[in-house]
């Protein structure tokens, strides 16, 4: 009997036991099932369209993808500069437009004029064919005819039209842009706050002059003036691509619409600002925490100058250095042979005529690796606002040949803080050059400052590419994020201003005063108006 009843309890748990297996083993199945389903709901279709000839500006948006793709999303870029290795979910789609800017660069490089306004329509032209051709090169209208996509990024400069892109695929629009906040990109109606606020061409000034604040406003009456003539260069290439009788909503409309600004910048990098809530500063998003391997050759020529260490000089992606005026190449030439460092120097040819002993030549190095190797004393730069930016990461200090835009400005920047000097390129010489580069290896100050401002970069509450990532995983949640457009880009100067509103109540306040001043007139009439004629009356009567 004991037997049978501790059997009996014993099946009754085994069965027992069995259920809780069976629920928890549904359990675990639902929950897969869940995971898989929320999964499949984050993950998005983004496209990416970036017409440039230029692949530093590029970089962080390339970035930005492979990190979108290594969380799930499918992400398509549409490009002159597909990756060697793309990772799952990465897609490239190449569109060639390298040359885009070479004869420009070229003219810079042969000591040509630099002054931008002469140069806009020449840039604002080339920007805008360059950016036409992708978006009707055969491979991209395929894409369009055949998918969609959930959201477009932008690559944003001198080519607003393409904001088109987003109303081809009926997805939100997000823009990238590889500088600082400017009219140029401010599509979002963010508060220039020009009397706090230097230009980008002014120059980083905190706090601005009198005479600051007068140049900024002209500044900035120039760039409105800039904005109209590119507006009006902009809407023919806008409205033979996007027509509005195949259901295309108007340039302007479409600027509105924009959900996101993704700024390559950093207010250590500049001054503090007013940024509305989507439009965001992620500099430095194209650095990696971790440095990439380098290739041997280079790993090798860089740890074998642990005695005297070694200096980088890159004048960018756009810049050849093969094209640089003779004079200019001769001098730092022989800079470089009078140096007992070795000297990385991005060369744009497989040769270089008269290489030095000392120098490694490559035509695209990982500038990013190589500033973070602790063997590198200093770069020589053109001040292009992704080498400041990955100098200022990496502590290194620079010598500045700035060349066109903003690397004025940037290049003086440093100087201002004490970590690098400038060379005017037009004046440069063997001993000019020569004097500034010894001056920085030598002095310890310059290192000093820029490890300073490096930690000041560094401190964030997360980095950039995850600032990035999250802002435009925010825009893929909330379909577009409609909630942060602000009413501010809806409105006209005249409603900006307030000038409206003055007008209105100067008018209210005249009609108050004129119908007081009336009632006023009429009271008192009705007051004194009767002893008045009494008095007349009397006077009357007394004459006669």
């Amino acid at each position: 009997m004991c037997c049978a009843v501790y059997s009996n309890r014993e099946n009754k748990m085994k069965d027992k036991g069995s259920g809780i297996t069976m629920r928890l083993t549904f359990s675990i199945r639902l929950m897969a099932a869940m995971l898989l389903v929320i999964g499949h709901a984050e993950s998005a279709k983004i496209v990416c369209v970036f017409p440039t000839a230029s692949k530093s500006h590029v970089l962080g948006a390339q970035a930005l993808l492979k990190e979108l793709a290594h969380r799930g999303h499918e992400v398509t870029m549409v490009s002159t500069f597909p990756l060697k290795q793309p990772p799952k979910n990465y897609r490239d789609v190449y569109v060639p437009i390298e040359d885009a800017f070479s004869s420009i660069m070229n003219d810079f490089m042969q000591g040509g004029s630099r002054n931008m306004l002469k140069m806009l329509p020449k840039i604002l032209r080339a920007a805008q064919e360059s950016s036409n051709v992708t978006i009707n090169a055969p491979e991209f209208l395929r894409l369009a005819r055949e998918e969609q996509f959930d959201l477009a990024i932008v690559g944003f400069f001198m080519n607003s039209f393409i904001i088109g892109v987003g109303e081809l695929f009926r997805c939100p629009t997000v823009l990238y842009f590889s500088a600082s906040g400017s009219g140029l990109v401010n599509v979002v109606g963010n508060p220039a706050e020009v009397a706090a606020v230097p230009h980008l061409l002014l120059g980083q000034r905190n706090p601005m002059t009198f005479y600051d604040r007068v140049a900024n406003t002209l500044l900035h009456g120039v760039e409105k003036i800039m904005m109209m003539y590119m507006r009006h260069k902009e809407l023919p290439y806008y409205e033979s691509n996007f027509p509005a009788e195949k259901g295309f909503r108007s340039y302007d409309d479409a600027m509105r619409n924009v959900s996101l600004v993704l700024l390559n910048t950093h207010f250590t990098q500049t001054v503090p600002r007013p940024y509305l809530p989507n439009m965001v500063e992620v500099g430095g998003i194209q650095i990696n925490v971790k440095p990439e391997p380098m290739a041997q050759d280079l790993q090798q020529f860089l740890d074998g100058a642990d005695r005297d260490g070694a200096i980088f000089l890159s004048f960018g992606s756009n810049l050849k250095s093969s094209t640089m005026r003779q004079d200019k190449l001769d001098a730092i030439l022989a800079m470089i042979r009078g140096l007992k460092q070795r000297v990385i120097w991005k060369w744009d040819q497989d040769k270089m005529p008269n290489k030095p002993s000392n120098v490694f030549i490559g035509k695209w190095l990982p500038q990013d690796a190589i500033l973070a190797h602790p063997n590198l004393k200093l770069f020589i730069t053109h001040g292009g606002l992704g080498s400041i930016t990955e100098s200022m990461y990496h502590g290194v200090p620079i010598v500045g040949i700035p060349m066109f835009g903003d690397q004025d400005s940037n290049v003086a920047q440093v100087v201002k803080e004490g970590w690098g000097l400038s060379v005017s390129f037009d004046e440069l010489t063997e001993p000019l050059l020569t004097g500034a580069v010894k001056e920085v290896l030598r002095d310890p100050k310059y290192r000093e400052h820029i490890q300073g401002r490096s930690i000041l970069y560094k401190d964030r509450p997360i980095g950039a590419l995850e600032t990035g990532v999250y802002w435009v995983e925010y825009v893929i949640r909330h379909h577009g994020a409609p909630h942060l457009h602000y009413q501010g880009a809806d409105l006209n100067l005249f409603q900006l201003a307030l000038l409206d509103v003055f007008a209105f109540l100067f008018v209210v306040l005249y009609i108050v005063y004129k119908l007081v001043a009336i009632a006023g007139r009429k009271v008192k009439n009705a007051l004194f108006g009767g002893a008045k004629s009494a008095q007349k009356t009397t006077k009357k009567q007394k004459k006669t």
